[in-house]
């Protein structure tokens, strides 16, 4: 007889959405968003028949979460009765005294994993997943430190937050790192992990990270969901992703290479952002635009003035733009000119050159591209 569980993490509930340019009634809906998340997420264990609902950590965010998210989720939890809910807390919502896990009076359904090495928590006959816990943010300690498990006929799922270093994301921070070789190595028949928000199925390895539910930056951009895990009766373990996000995010490039004026940056926005927006509800769509291409220097790129006029065409809830655009006539060139702008431009090039405080020369660097744009006469925007 096989068991069905379903494997979620990275939900990171209250995040503030702050670097998707989220404020306001936009930033409360992506929250809510998140908790619509986990209730979808119930309610398809239950229609899916799964014994366990498996929770890999970043579960919320410990420095905005507060009682109304705890008693969210405690009646949240006790409302999936009879399925269990097996919780792993990661990096953003470690085991913390006094946080959400630590004073909470979670319902009889609920296993919290305590402590910071693999326990094992035996799910139904033959089946037992092995739990641990980050105590502290910065965990460095590897899951997977940790003797052979037995089989003993059963099978074993490891449950945990973890970056598996042979796939790591550039720039993607490291918390329980371990190796996909150690799984098997250790007598586990799958790990089910979280910390990336990217979805990763491993059969090979055992390895499984279902992504984030929901996309939490412009660069998740993939469908997106729960995992279905079923546990066969001869122990071979299968998965079956799902896609069931309500959020889309997406990045489009526009081109203004040759706009004469801040109307050609926005119609080539405009025309980009219409494109990627093509068939997606824009009530729930998060769109970046990287604007790239050579300008002059008195072409202004405001971005206040491009994320409204994307906004207004293609009614996108929330819209980034990124000035990646290069000049079409360097600072030196400028600066060989007889013109109050070239006395200005060697003015602020030298002063950049000659300070080592990268936030200084970045500052400068500004004041550069916004000075040439005001004695161009163009209307002076921030990137």
């Amino acid at each position: 007889m096989s068991t069905r569980l379903l494997h979620i993490a990275d939900l990171h509930l209250d995040r503030a959405f702050a670097g998707m340019g989220c404020q306001g009634e936009l930033a409360i809906r992506r929250r809510l968003g998140l908790r619509e998340a986990l209730r979808r997420a119930g309610r398809t264990a239950a229609e899916q028949g799964c014994t366990a609902v498996t929770i890999a950590g970043d579960l919320y965010e410990h420095d905005r979460a507060g009682a109304d998210t705890a008693t969210f989720l405690a009646d949240t939890f006790a409302s999936w009765s009879p399925i269990r809910v097996l919780l792993a807390p990661g990096n953003h919502d470690a085991l913390l005294a006094g946080s959400i896990y630590s004073r909470t009076d979670w319902p009889a359904n609920v296993h919290l994993f305590r402590g910071q090495s693999l326990e094992p928590h035996h799910l139904v006959d033959g089946l037992t997943v092995w739990g641990l816990a980050h105590l502290e943010p910065s965990w460095q300690g590897d899951p997977l430190a940790c003797p052979a498990v037995g089989t003993d006929g059963g099978v074993n799922l490891a449950l945990f937050h973890g970056a598996e270093l042979g796939s790591r994301p550039d720039g993607k921070s490291i918390h329980g790192p371990f190796r996909a070789a150690d799984i098997r190595d250790r007598g586990f028949a799958a790990a089910l992990c979280g910390h990336y928000h990217r979805r990763r199925v491993d059969l090979a390895a055992g390895l499984l990270y279902p992504g984030s539910p929901e996309p939490l930056t412009f660069d998740e951009s993939e469908p997106r969901g729960p995992v279905i895990v079923t546990v066969a009766g001869d122990g071979a373990v299968s998965y079956e992703p799902l896609a069931d996000n309500r959020w889309q995010a997406r990045t489009t490039v526009a081109d203004v290479s040759g706009a004469h004026g801040l109307a050609d940056v926005v119609d080539s926005a405009c025309a980009a952002a219409a494109l990627a927006c093509a068939g997606l509800d824009p009530e729930r769509t998060m769109l970046r635009v990287d604007l790239v291409g050579e300008i002059g220097n008195a072409v202004s790129t405001d971005s206040f003035t491009v994320e409204t006029a994307v906004r207004d065409g293609c009614g996108a809830a929330g819209v980034r733009a990124r000035d990646l655009t290069t000049a079409a006539l360097g600072a030196s060139a400028i600066g060989a000119e007889g013109t109050v702008r070239a006395v200005f431009a060697r003015a602020v090039s030298d002063a950049a050159s000659a300070t080592a405080d990268d936030e200084e020369r970045h500052s400068l660097e500004d004041t550069l591209r916004y000075g040439l744009q005001a004695l161009g006469g163009a209307e002076v925007g921030l990137r």
